[in-house]
C-alpha cells in the first residue's frame, strides 16, 4: 500500500519539522550573536585589565622612583 503524500499526517509531520528547523536556526543566530557580543566584552574586558595594569605598574614605578629620591636626599642630610 503506497502512502499518499498529501495526507494529513504528512502535513503534520513536515508542519513540525519546518517548526523545528526554523527554532534551530533561531537559536543558531541567538548563538551567534552571543558569542559577538561576548568577543566584544572579552575584549573590552581585556583592554581594562591592560591598561589597570600599565597603570598601576607605572605607580609603581613613581613610588619606587619617589621612595629611592627620599632616601637619597635623606642621606645626603645626614
Amino acid at each position: 500500500m503506497l502512502i499518499n503524500p498529501f495526507c494529513p499526517i504528512s502535513a503534520a509531520k513536515i508542519a513540525g519539522l519546518k517548526a523545528t528547523v526554523a527554532l534551530l536556526l533561531m537559536m543558531l543566530m541567538k548563538s551567534k550573536m552571543l558569542r559577538i557580543k561576548m568577543s566584544l566584552l572579552g575584549s573590552v574586558l581585556g583592554f581594562a585589565m591592560l591598561v589597570g595594569f600599565l597603570l598601576t605598574t607605572g605607580l609603581l614605578t613613581v613610588i619606587t622612583g619617589g621612595a629611592v629620591a627620599y632616601a637619597a636626599m635623606q642621606n645626603r642630610s645626614n
